[in-house]
């Protein structure tokens, strides 16, 4: 399969290309040329009408150079068949407007001189189609325009399009269209996000939707000049011959051209932020880890006295709930209680509903600091002073945070591995964080992989589900539990090594940060064939006591991420780590864990794209505590794009005798 080029790029609606067809764009161009080679030899010497020879014979060869045509219109049409059209790239390239007067302009006229090229590849298949009904001039007058030198007609049309990809004079031109577009796809942009597609795929689809373009003006000019030779209009096997090269010429220029951009294309992939945000759908939480908590120091020792202070209490626990006071309010922290310290002696606090992972909704001191955003409160607010007890000793309420594990606190994560089934040839073809119950989970989709980096879509693969409960799974094994001393997790952007393929994820432990590693396995691209018994586990194993330690992405007076105004960027690199923390005490009361987790399904392309490397992200920015992400990384086509000539059409060394004309377009 493969994108139809004729409509790529069109300033209204596009085609989109998948990786797999598109590859196939370099096997067509090779039997196409073997396809035109064989029709000259079957057509034979030019006829000469002065001899009066019979019509028969002419209508006979023009059925044979037509019937050619048709079985390459086929392998092209075959190529095209059952492809998805979407509106992906049309998308993107509309929010190209405004980006750069160069860029646009040159993406207009590009849309424009495809348009044409495909104008007449639609009506050259009408003409196969209808060969019975036509008179010869029609045939004769549309092949002419074929081979014309005239600017309109198709090679002008092919050497514009050429220059737009490389231009002849750069110093006058300035770089061609592939160049500046990735200097717009490298920035930040959102729209690859929601088309889910990586800078490097969108300029290896638009390479090969060119050599579509460029296969098909190359078939329509050699049977021009076959047909011309035909109706007696001169021999042609020199001016053939030229075609051949300038086609070859361009195709390779271009396929450099390609190779340069491709080389430094970015080919990571990851969500963004959606248009809205939804518990479930779009992100999960991972719940009462580090938790804002009110407890009177009464209550934190067994002694039940108040001869400390706040800032005494870095590692407690509740003992007793005193004259049932406010702690008969609220539910206890069943845990440990951390770093507590006092704010003021009495406040107003809106307590959260009963289903709710919070505590409280917002809380007002007396001296007028609010924590969270306070408002109205569906259980009305509730009163709690401080108080001295026999004149010496102050009984003060603190703020505190409360690290429970049970029913409540869901923060835990599987370590076991999610796989692609490789022995059926199965590769990972996309990538997502999932919760189920409490335990957290990487889940990957696969498909089958075929010849020449094709892929056959496949499906989500079920979960290996567990509850941390059941029989026989045990902490540090099978899962790994969030603590106040183990909640890091590492951030890093993992690569296959050349020749190979991602088949597989998951989570170790390495000390006490939950770590990320990537599976790869060796693969023949030409042949498709994976080599399961060499497969590799790939991770960063760096620690913060290494030479050159892996550095803390801090989370600066983190918000709950969902109210950020704005989207929010990657800003975590490779080789760093976040640590799981509590809000902010003043923005949310210190009651959500952070950061989020996004559990946005990634699979480029719908499944069909290939795919090397995978990784853990943050996405944040300053005064919010951003979101955990799963990002992939497309494979490098840069090594498979060229262009091979097709065979020659005459005698090698009579070939070696052309001079080439200067270009005129």
């Amino acid at each position: 399969m493969a994108v139809r080029a004729c409509t790529f790029l069109l300033a209204i609606a596009l085609a989109h290309a998948f990786i797999d067809e598109a590859v196939d764009v370099i096997k067509l161009g090779k039997e196409i040329g073997e396809e035109v080679l064989n029709s000259w030899d079957i057509l034979g010497k030019p006829l000469n009408l002065s001899g009066g020879v019979d019509l028969p014979i002419i209508r006979r060869r023009e059925r044979i150079v037509l019937s050619r045509l048709a079985l390459i219109t086929r392998k092209i049409e075959l190529l095209e068949t059952g492809i998805e059209k979407t509106n992906a790239v049309a998308m993107l390239l509309a929010k190209a407007a405004g980006r750069g007067p160069r860029l646009e302009l040159r993406l207009h006229e590009m849309a424009d001189l495809l348009n044409r090229v495909a104008s007449a590849d639609r009506e050259m298949r009408e003409y196969v189609r209808l060969q019975k009904e036509l008179e010869r001039s029609t045939l004769e007058d549309f092949a002419e325009w074929c081979v014309s030198p005239d600017r309109s007609a198709l090679p002008g049309l092919l050497e514009r399009v050429h220059s737009l990809i490389a231009p002849p004079h750069k110093h006058w031109l300035g770089r061609g269209i592939l160049d500046l577009a990735l200097d717009d796809l490298q920035e930040e942009h959102p729209d690859l996000c929601e088309l889910q597609l990586s800078p490097h795929q969108l300029i290896y689809d638009m390479y090969n939707t060119i050599s579509l373009t460029e296969i098909k003006g190359y078939a329509m000019m050699q049977f021009s000049w076959m047909l011309l030779r035909i109706y007696g209009k001169g021999n042609f096997t020199q001016e053939a011959s030229l075609t051949r090269q300038r086609y070859g010429e361009r195709t390779s220029r271009t396929a450099a051209a390609a190779r340069a951009a491709l080389a430094i294309a970015r080919r990571d992939l990851y969500r963004c932020d959606p248009p809205e945000h939804k518990i479930g759908e779009t992100y999960e939480e991972v719940t009462r880890l580090l938790q804002g908590y009110i407890e009177n120091e009464v209550d934190m020792n067994k002694d039940n006295t108040c001869r400390e202070d706040c800032a005494h209490y870095t590692l407690a626990e509740h003992h007793t709930c005193f004259k049932d006071q406010f702690c008969a309010k609220q539910t206890a922290c069943n845990g440990r209680i951390i770093d507590c310290k006092y704010i003021d002696s009495d406040m107003w606090v809106c307590r959260a509903g009963k289903n709710s992972n919070r505590r409280y909704e917002w809380i007002e001191y007396e001296n007028g600091r609010t924590l969270g955003k306070a408002g109205s409160c569906t259980r009305g607010t509730t009163k709690v002073d401080s108080w001295w007890r026999w004149l010496f000793w102050h009984c003060s309420y603190c703020m505190c945070l409360c690290d429970e594990p049970g029913p409540m606190s869901h923060r835990y994560f599987s370590l076991w591995a999610s796989t692609s089934d490789v022995k059926n040839n199965k590769v990972v073809t996309g990538l997502r964080l999932v919760k189920h119950g409490r335990v957290f989970h990487l889940q990957i989709s696969e498909g089958t992989l075929g010849e020449r980096g094709s892929i056959t879509p496949g499906s989500w693969v079920p979960l290996q589900k567990f509850d941390i409960s059941d029989p026989g799974i045990r902490d540090g094994e099978d899962y790994h539990t969030l603590s106040y001393e183990k909640r890091a997790i590492d951030l890093d952007e993992l690569d296959s090594p050349t020749g190979y393929i991602l088949t597989g994820v998951r989570f170790r432990m390495i000390g006490a940060h939950l770590h990320f590693e990537i599976r790869s396995t060796p693969f023949n691209y030409t042949t498709g064939r994976l080599a399961p018994d060499r497969s590799q586990w790939i991770s960063n194993d760096n620690t913060e006591g290494a030479d050159v330690p892996r550095s803390r992405l801090e989370l600066i007076r983190p918000d709950i991420p969902t109210r950020s105004a704005t989207p929010l960027p990657v800003d975590s690199k490779h080789d760093q780590y976040v640590e799981f923390t509590h809000s902010d005490f003043d923005a949310d009361a210190a009651q959500s864990t952070v950061p989020f987790i996004d559990i946005q399904p990634l699979e480029p392309i719908k499944g069909t794209a290939l795919i090397s490397g995978a990784g853990i992200i943050h996405r944040g920015a300053h005064g919010t505590g951003g979101f955990i992400a799963a990002k992939l990384f497309t494979y490098d086509y840069s090594r498979h794009v060229k262009a091979e000539s097709p065979p020659p059409i005459v005698d090698i060394e009579a070939e070696k005798e052309l001079v080439l004309p200067a270009n005129r377009f």
